[in-house]
């Protein structure tokens, strides 16, 4: 598994589909905030307005224009960029939609009407990563962006195909698809920005993303700059001076909060022992993992392990 599919199945990303649309003029619905999300609307007929909450522009996005909205923020969609818009949740009761087809809002519904594929990214609340500090609050691609990108299209055509089409398993195919979107997504914003800071950044330096690579592979080693910055193939100080240009850590800071996610979904999902999970995320001694789990996490591991057990047992019951 690569370095970036690693850190994605840890912070558990998992691709939400929501509905495919058909939205009759005049309209203007607002997505209310939500944290740890990051939402996507792909335009497949027609054309609608973007306003994020913050930004003072309002984007166009015509057919084949998909923008994802990295950081949950409220938006409004819209048929013009200065209408007043209605809250989601009403829009959703006027219209009757309850949760399958077609998503259609309007008075006098048509085929030629904007149409839109609508879901979201999420992640979970407990883990994270410098991976998403340097996203911008908004990443727009077009289906016919460059020739490399020709992937780009075909997929978002035919997750529109599949979302309006209402087959046995579609919801599971939309999922898989705008997960591999929002990665290329992600690579194609990155491709074109003069970005010498963050960790995407710093997986497309030829030398440091071995080291990144190779600590990935196997976290819970004996890890040390010196390490790192032999599989990166550069001295210490190089590495170091570098490792900070792009993620604003050191190289054992990055080391110690990426064991520290680890171990946090060890505590939750797994039943090893303390002492086991210590062993398991690079730690020769329970004190030592204690100090590092408590620095960072602001809690000792079995205070993290019982509230998250009571937690589960409050929502089960």
């Amino acid at each position: 598994m690569d370095t970036l599919s690693k850190i994605l199945d840890l912070l558990r990303f998992n691709g939400i589909f929501y509905y495919a649309t058909n939205f009759n003029a005049p309209w203007s619905i607002q997505v209310p905030n939500h944290k740890r999300v990051a939402r996507f609307h792909y335009v497949t007929q027609g054309h609608c307005w973007v306003r994020i909450s913050g930004l003072t522009e309002p984007q166009r996005l015509s057919a084949g224009d998909l923008i994802i909205i990295t950081n949950g923020a409220s938006h409004i969609i819209s048929d013009k960029p200065d209408s007043s818009p209605i809250a989601l949740e009403d829009a959703i009761s006027l219209s009757g939609y309850e949760g399958h087809g077609v998503f259609q809002f309007g008075e006098n519904i048509t085929n030629h009407d904007t149409q839109l594929v609508c879901g979201h990214f999420e992640f979970n609340d407990e883990y994270q990563h410098p991976l998403f500090d340097y996203l911008p609050s908004s990443i727009t691609c077009n289906e016919n962006a460059g020739a490399e990108f020709s992937w780009l299209k075909d997929s978002l055509r035919f997750m529109a195909h599949v979302a309006q089409s209402e087959q046995v398993g579609s919801s599971a195919i939309i999922k898989r698809l705008s997960e591999i979107i929002f990665i290329q997504s992600i690579r194609f914003w990155h491709e074109r920005q003069d970005n010498q800071e963050g960790f995407l950044a710093a997986l497309h330096d030829p030398l440091l993303s071995k080291g990144l690579k190779a600590f990935h592979n196997n976290y819970a080693a004996d890890w040390s700059v010196e390490k790192l910055a032999k599989e990166s193939h550069m001295s210490r100080s190089l590495f170091s001076e570098r490792f900070k240009q792009y993620l604003k850590l050191s190289p054992i800071q990055y080391v110690t909060h990426w064991r520290m996610q680890n171990a946090k979904r060890l505590l939750r999902e797994s039943e090893l022992s303390i002492d086991k999970i210590a062993v398991e995320t690079g730690y020769e001694t329970l004190a030592s993992f204690s100090k590092a789990f408590k620095r960072i996490v602001n809690k000792n591991p079995g205070q993290y392990r019982r509230e998250h057990a009571q937690a589960i047992a409050i929502n089960d019951n």
